[in-house]
């Protein structure tokens, strides 16, 4: 490993290690936050109010140095409090005042309080770096990347992210409430947690040059093609009404080298692509009618098709091959916390969950695990029809004919 490469290794670790001196836990989230920045993408953070969701957003920005905004969703926010403004004088001269979309790092809190015009406000600064006032364009600075973070659909005055929103952030992940041990650590250490004073360990360029090393991470065409096969399958899955777009599968190409080069690889393998693909997927699908009424999950159908696709082992070193067999889990609990209730489709919030949740659910951390996980095989012949359902369709022709059969003997 040359010195340069050592020295950005040491600063991946330098910015882990200074978010960790206020956020007890929560590794998985940290290790997301720092993958969506290296990759160029940005992350939405769901939780219940109090699980430290904008603790770990704001101590992430602060360590990783440039600008910092932030932005509280409330119900009555417009656009120009987002993105700026032209202030014009009784001269007819006008002066752009900028809004705090102009950061390196911007927090949304409580993005889902915005009203729907609100939110789109932000599509064009998320997906080309730029916004638009009064036909002029205006570049963001870089890097640029935005933590949002929203509770649980369902809570009082919120509305919920549309499919185009959700569709900009390359990972959504859930907040869950700390276990007995790390809230004992939190209550032990407040003092010093509240005190705790976060040093920038980078500079916008230090990442900017490590956004340029994660894009020389090479992807074999048979791994770039594993990618492509999970896709394909969502979209052909017979449970799912709305599929990923090309946008997905960008989104977990970036990740996977990304989470290698944090690694120390300078290939991907598809463990990468495993472990990030539920919080990269998960906020992208919406389930059919049919698929809710069977109690089906989201994760579910994401796990069974990583379970089903082959695995590549061709053209790629024997560290990949350790992989194949089950599913990884590099990041400690990452299934279970990374895995949010689906904030737009009455789904429940884990894999092995019984029922759909709502507003009063408990977080996934204390839901009972009750429920199957495997998808049901019993579709008719157009992959839309159960059992159940032909049962209904005959046993309402049966009827039918017997009430013809009537009808025509009381002409007699």
């Amino acid at each position: 490993m040359t010195t340069d490469s050592t020295r950005q290794h040491h600063l991946v670790s330098d910015i882990i290690a200074e978010v960790s001196k206020v956020v007890i836990g929560k590794s998985d989230i940290k290790d997301i936050l720092l993958i969506a920045l290296l990759s160029q993408g940005h992350v939405l953070i769901e939780g219940l109010p109090g699980t430290a969701k904008t603790t770990v957003a704001r101590t992430f920005a602060n360590a990783i140095g440039g600008t910092f905004k932030r932005v509280q969703g409330t119900p009555d926010m417009l656009p120009a409090d987002i993105l700026g403004f032209y202030l014009y004088r009784p001269d007819g001269s006008a002066t752009f005042m900028p809004g705090p979309i102009f950061a390196n790092v911007v927090l949304a809190d409580e993005l889902n309080r915005t009203t729907p015009r609100t939110q789109s406000a932000l599509l064009e600064a998320m997906q080309e770096q730029q916004v638009t006032i009064e036909r002029e364009t205006h570049h963001l600075e870089q890097p640029f990347i935005l933590i949002a973070s929203q509770i649980p659909y369902g809570g009082v005055g919120t509305s919920p992210l549309s499919d185009v929103q959700a569709d900009r952030f390359m990972f959504r992940v859930w907040s869950p409430l700390p276990s007995i041990e790390e809230e004992d650590c939190i209550l032990r250490e407040i003092d010093a947690i509240s005190t705790s004073h976060i040093s920038a360990v980078a500079t916008p360029e230090d990442i900017i040059q490590l956004q340029q090393e994660v894009k020389k991470v090479h992807t074999a065409d048979n791994v770039r093609r594993y990618i492509l096969d999970i896709i394909d399958k969502l979209r052909h899955n017979p449970d799912i009404s709305h599929a990923p777009g090309p946008r997905a599968s960008i989104a977990l190409l970036k990740s996977a080298r990304a989470r290698a080069f944090l690694n120390g690889r300078d290939f991907v393998i598809p463990d990468d692509i495993k472990t990030l693909a539920i919080p990269v997927l998960a906020h992208r699908l919406r389930l059919s009618s049919e698929a809710e009424m069977d109690n089906i999950t989201i994760e579910a159908i994401i796990k069974k098709i990583l379970r089903e696709t082959a695995v590549p082992k061709e053209g790629i070193t024997a560290e990949a091959e350790t992989t194949a067999a089950t599913l990884p889990e590099p990041y400690p609990d990452a299934v279970e916390e990374n895995n949010p209730p689906d904030s737009t489709a009455a789904t429940s919030e884990k894999a092995e969950t019984a029922a759909p949740p709502t507003a009063s659910t408990a977080p996934p951390n204390t839901i009972p695990t009750t429920a199957r996980e495997t998808i049901p095989e019993s579709r008719g012949p157009a992959g839309n029809l159960t059992e159940r359902d032909w049962i209904l369709i005959i046993l309402a022709l049966v009827i039918a004919t017997i009430m013809i059969t009537i009808g025509l003997l009381s002409l007699r």
